[in-house]
């Protein structure tokens, strides 16, 4: 149920801005045993759902920003060459907290309305018109080397943006915020007080006739698999919200994940400072090229 939302580039030529180039090594993660807790906190709603690691991640609209700015400085590019870039209208921001989802579906209302199913204001894919193939070439720094006479820029008309746009920033990672959350993450559900809050939120399922080991097997039950919810679905996933807020599950889980979280951000902090940065430039420069 993890999910990490990133606006990609048009048709992800250059991939995610932020990760042109990057390194990709796995931080290594010391290993000391379960972290203590702090207060068990109550999670009413997914923008309850917040995580240290998080202040180390673009939002999506800082990643539509950055995008944006790729595609105009790629544009611009291609244009030198006599290429177009195709006018593709990105898709509409949701507004949904990052981690709505991170501990399944936990709000009473949603339960009873949609199920397990994805709000109603998710953006819809928007359909792209396809670039020539010389424009990609040109865009993506494949195939010839010079085109009409004009060598193509290193990494094509994209890595010339993200040189542009990465301009003054340090060396960093940009990747490493999402591996550390994929760790702790596993770490969390690993975790004996997850482990423990689990069985009881089972107990409590059986109680109401369902048999799930954890709500991640009930989310993941293949008969959602449909264009909506139908009235099976939205009894099962509102007997899982109540049986959540019966055993604070999503609270023990934020609680136990904090404090992952929290001691590696301590571990790595010199790699998280400097991702920061980058970002913060990276922004910066953003801003400045849009001014122009």
């Amino acid at each position: 149920m993890i999910s990490s939302k990133r606006v990609l580039i048009p048709l992800g030529l250059a991939a995610t801005v932020a990760t042109i180039g990057a390194c990709t090594t796995a931080p290594a993660v010391a290993q000391s045993g379960e972290p203590s807790t702090s207060t068990i906190p109550t999670v009413r709603s997914g923008a309850d759902i917040v995580l240290p690691l998080d202040a180390y991640l673009l939002t999506d609209e800082q990643q539509k920003k950055l995008d944006t700015a790729v595609t105009a400085i790629g544009r611009d590019c291609l244009r030198r060459f006599g290429l177009a870039w195709p006018e593709n209208r990105p898709a509409a921001l949701d507004g949904t907290p990052r981690n709505a989802r991170r501990y399944a579906v936990v709000e009473p209302a949603k339960a009873k309305t949609i199920g397990y199913h994805p709000p109603a204001t998710a953006p819809r894919p928007v359909a792209q018109e396809k670039p020539s193939a010389e424009a990609m070439n040109v865009w993506a720094g494949r195939g010839e080397q010079t085109f009409r006479g004009q060598p193509v820029p290193a990494g094509g008309c994209a890595g010339e943006a993200v040189r542009q746009l990465t301009r003054g920033a340090p060396e960093a990672d940009p990747g490493i915020a999402e591996r550390l959350q994929l760790e702790t993450y596993k770490q969390t559900k690993a975790d004996s007080r997850v482990v423990r809050v689990f069985a009881e939120w089972s107990r409590c399922m059986r109680a109401k006739g369902y048999s799930y080991p954890d709500p991640y097997a009930a989310a993941g039950d293949q008969r959602w698999q449909t264009a909506r919810a139908d009235p099976a679905e939205i009894t099962v996933a509102t007997a899982d919200v109540a049986c959540k807020a019966e055993t604070n599950l999503a609270g023990v889980m934020l609680a136990v994940e904090t404090a992952y979280q929290n001691r590696v951000a301590a571990q790595q902090a010199d790699k998280l400072a400097a991702i920061k940065a980058y970002f913060e430039t990276e922004l910066a420069n953003a801003d400045r090229l849009a001014r122009r």
